[in-house]
């Protein structure tokens, strides 16, 4: 009876045990499916991520290209004053270097030194074909790189010179990278010329900017001397015609005087033919006066103007004509270029005009409104100011007016508030 409960009691107990293995395995089974759900569910979120990651390295790229372009708009004090790097005379002297400098580049790509690269590849053991793949990929760098180039150097300006030398580093970094499979790299020499042309190729835009000034100064400086001389011309005719006028009139009284007796009346002729002689020698003088305008070219007058209603209070014009008529020269420069006209503060003759307009313009230097380009004449500084600088020139004649009447401003003025 005992060994019989005892074999049934190892039965079931061997059954239990075979239950438990099962169990146990299933539950293996289920983890190990569920695990390999989970790492398949893993590798695919990877994946995606991975896709998402290039995505937003695309997007990245496109957005850093609309940053520059962004960029350029920012004010050029934000990266201080530009000192040139070549600093040539000319234009041309400019055009030149940067024809050579070229010419050195198309000679280094000629060369195959504008890249590094390995003569070693091979191509399904064809070293043939492993040139030709390098040969093509050297092609596909520099093109990348030269329309890179070529693209951030034409939109190249006084306030983005840093960004666009950043843009071509960051481009040379980045093909670079792309290549380190294939062994082809851009030479830092390359990269040095490319730089070099971008600092070339703005001054180079620079200098001719500066050039057409000059040369549009230079034009000015004609049309004033061609308006002096027609000036002069005009008003020696008037003057030849008012002497000979002056001389005929002294010699009928002088045939006069012939016939007269009365001494009385002889005295009267007399007087009035000194005072024509007066006149003459009066005529003689300022056609003397014209002359030696004409010959000395430094002569003329120094103006100060403001115009309130196009630049605000306290901005001021100080310049220098030769014509003989300087409201003229004023009146020009009010011309469509601005909304009102001038008003002249004052009207200073000098026979060394432009040594004169110089020293105010040296002695206001700080206050001038442009202070990259001297040639802008323009100086926000008070009217009293100037009035008190202008009592140095004790020697000089000088009518001042402190307050502009700017007549169509304050009408324009008046005629807005109403409204």
């Amino acid at each position: 009876m005992l060994a019989k409960f005892k074999d049934n009691f190892e039965k079931e107990n061997e059954t239990v045990r075979l239950k438990m293995i099962s169990d146990t395995k299933k539950e293996c089974n289920e983890i190990k499916e569920k695990s390999s759900q989970e790492l398949q569910e893993t590798v695919n979120r990877i994946k995606t991520i991975q896709v998402e990651k290039y995505k937003l390295e695309v997007q990245i790229l496109s957005l850093e290209k609309q940053v520059v372009d962004l960029k350029d708009q920012i004010e050029m004090e934000s990266f201080g004053f530009y000192k040139p790097k070549y600093d040539f005379a000319s234009s041309l002297a400019y055009k030149a270097q940067l024809t050579s400098l070229i010419n050195e580049q198309k000679n280094m790509v000629k060369n195959k030194t504008a890249v590094s690269y390995s003569d070693n590849w091979t191509v399904n053991g064809s070293i043939a074909e492993g040139r030709k793949m390098t040969n093509n990929n050297i092609k596909q760098i520099l093109r990348s790189f030269n329309n890179e180039c070529e693209a951030a150097i034409n939109k190249v300006k006084y306030n983005n010179l840093k960004i666009i030398e950043k843009r071509i580093l960051k481009a040379y970094e980045q093909l670079n990278k792309l290549n380190e499979s294939n062994g082809v790299s851009i030479s830092p020499k390359y990269l040095d010329l490319k730089t070099q042309e971008m600092f070339l190729a703005y001054e180079y835009e620079n200098k001719k900017q500066n050039e057409k000034e000059e040369l549009r100064e230079q034009r000015e400086k004609e049309r004033e001397e061609k308006a002096l001389q027609r000036e002069i011309d005009s008003q020696k005719k008037i003057i030849d015609k008012d002497i000979k006028h002056y001389k005929n009139i002294i010699n009928e009284l002088k045939e006069k005087i012939l016939n007269l007796e009365n001494q009385s009346e002889i005295n009267d002729v007399n007087d009035q033919i000194n005072e024509l002689v007066a006149k003459v020698s009066e005529k003689q003088s300022e056609k003397e006066e014209l002359d030696y305008r004409n010959a000395h070219a430094s002569a003329g007058y120094v103006y100060i103007i403001s115009n309130i209603g196009a630049f605000g209070k306290d901005v001021v014009k100080i310049g220098v004509t030769r014509r003989l008529e300087p409201l003229d020269r004023i009146n020009e420069l009010s011309s469509a270029s601005v909304p009102f006209k001038y008003d002249v503060h004052a009207l200073v003759f000098s026979y060394d005009a432009y040594k004169l307009e110089k020293e105010l313009h040296d002695y206001f230097g700080k206050y001038r409104v442009n202070k990259v380009n001297n040639r802008k004449e323009f100086f926000k500084v008070s009217i009293t100011e100037i009035e008190e600088k202008l009592k140095d020139y004790k020697e000089l004649t000088i009518d001042f007016t402190s307050q502009p009447e700017a007549d169509e401003y304050r009408q324009t003025m008046s005629l807005s508030s109403k409204n």
